[in-house]
């Protein structure tokens, strides 16, 4: 990942490969954090974030929000309006869920990943630009859900573990992490028991660290709404049944 933002221009394209709640778009904020923090982009560059699943049953919106279009592309279009490529000039894209964009869609990013122009939808000719430093993530298979052309462009692919792949000690530090930041939020500190500990480090989470930031919100949560208003500490010695 550094390799990328450390490429001159608008950098490597990434692409974030990983299941569901692994952490993919954390990541994709870091990277942009980083480039901020070494100077390759300015503190107040955009980080455009688009969620490509939200337009599963309308790609023609999909398109239209990531390229623009002109007034009178399709039925609604009232006046011509720039689209998220624009938008994120000089800063980042994080696609998320990408996978989602088809042939069409993969054909057109594909000529702004290797020309950095693109066209608004309805044009037919003419062509804008725009820097863009691209990190798109999925938790598809690449080979069966993107055209050969499309991969070809991007020279980085970086694979994200679930949380079970990623080993004890971590999975300790992001309980221990999780139960900190719910006691900021609840501004309150807490006393969590060996039992809990081990019952969160040894349970197996469909959703990855994600489930597993729920679930100890959960826990928390529901410990403090039945606290007593007098106690300092909030107890937690044993895993509610509903967790799970």
């Amino acid at each position: 990942m550094k390799t990328s933002i450390f490429y001159p221009n608008t950098s490597l394209p990434v692409f974030l490969h990983g299941p569901t709640g692994s952490g993919k778009s954390f990541m994709a904020r870091k990277i942009y954090e980083f480039a901020v923090q070494e100077g390759i982009l300015k503190p107040d560059a955009p980080f455009i974030i688009m969620n490509c699943a939200q337009y599963v049953n309308n790609i023609e919106l999909l398109s239209s929000n990531l390229f623009g279009y002109v007034k009178g592309a399709f039925t609604g279009a009232y006046a011509t309006t720039k689209g998220l490529l624009e938008a994120a000039d000089g800063g980042m894209l994080f696609l998320d869920e990408v996978h989602r964009l088809n042939s069409e869609s993969q054909e057109k990013l594909f000529v702004f990943l290797d020309q950095g122009i693109f066209r608004r939808m309805g044009e037919s000719e003419g062509w804008h630009k725009a820097k863009v430093r691209m990190v798109m993530a999925t938790t598809e298979n690449l080979e069966s859900n993107f055209l050969d052309t499309f991969l070809r462009r991007i020279p980085i692919v970086v694979q994200i573990p679930s949380l079970r792949e990623r080993g004890e000690q971590e999975r300790l530090q992001f309980i221990y992490h999780f139960f900190i930041e719910e006691s900021k939020v609840l501004d309150k500190k807490m006393k969590v028991s060996g039992n809990v500990i081990e019952a969160l480090l040894n349970h197996l989470y469909q959703g990855n660290i994600g489930d597993l930031e729920n679930k100890i919100k959960f826990i928390c949560a529901t410990a403090y709404a039945k606290r007593n208003e007098k106690m300092k500490l909030i107890y937690i010695w044993s895993i509610f049944r509903k967790m799970c």
